[in-house]
């Protein structure tokens, strides 16, 4: 199971930072977005995902590693523009709690961050929260805006993250108490993840909220509306 590192991001969305790509053997039976709408299904996206997954691209953990090691202190980088956190060998829906600490460490004075559609069971919890405190930013992604408030409300010290309706708007509101942020670079053109950084922060107390776009974005629409 390789993943892939990509120097500089050709994502006119993420902007000229260091990006990575994981296996589709990463993300978890539960996601209900798993070839039903996720995201990185979109031709271009997908073209290269499926490359990852059969081995035609990307390196093994002790090399992409090392690779992100030798990311620059204070650097932003994103961690798996499509795919999620390496699972563990016997059970698909936990995380690979040891391959996560070693990224987290290798991390060190770099800003990585990311996000897991893997459910919020204990064992991953605690996972989840080793890397954020080791200074990777690990987000919580919901499937729904009333999900991510019942998550916010459950583990008010993670960072989560939210797919939205594509008609939620722009802008910043609150719902039941909980500020949601819609994502900046999904409607201005002159904002990216590295001008924006929103996501990177993992003490932040809002949810930050990513309207369903692209090619999958109508079955995408019917998991958001709940």
């Amino acid at each position: 199971m390789l993943t892939q590192f990509v120097k500089l991001s050709s994502n006119s969305k993420i902007g000229k930072i260091p990006a990575t790509n994981s296996s589709r053997l990463t993300c978890p039976n539960s996601c209900p977005f798993k070839l039903n709408g996720c995201y990185a299904d979109g031709y271009y996206t997908s073209l290269n995902w499926n490359k990852v997954t059969s081995g035609e691209r990307g390196s093994e953990w002790p090399e992409f590693l090392a690779s992100i090691a030798a990311i620059k202190p204070a650097q932003l980088w994103r961690h798996n523009v499509s795919g999620d956190l390496r699972p563990t060998v016997n059970n698909k829906e936990l995380i690979d709690s040891k391959a996560l600490t070693q990224l987290a460490t290798a991390n060190s004075d770099s800003r990585g961050f990311a996000y897991t559609h893997y459910l919020p069971s204990k064992h991953n919890i605690r996972a989840i929260r080793k890397a954020n405190k080791l200074g990777f930013t690990v987000n919580l992604s919901a499937n729904s805006v009333a999900q991510s408030i019942e998550y916010k409300k459950a583990f008010p010290d993670l960072p989560v993250v939210t797919v939205a309706p594509s008609d939620i708007g722009n802008g910043t509101r609150t719902i039941d108490g909980q500020k949601i942020v819609v994502c900046p670079a999904t409607y201005k053109d002159n904002v990216t993840c590295k001008t924006c950084k929103l996501c990177s922060v993992s003490n932040r107390d809002c949810v930050v909220a990513f309207p369903a776009h692209g090619t999958q974005s109508k079955k995408a629409n019917l998991i958001a509306r709940g």
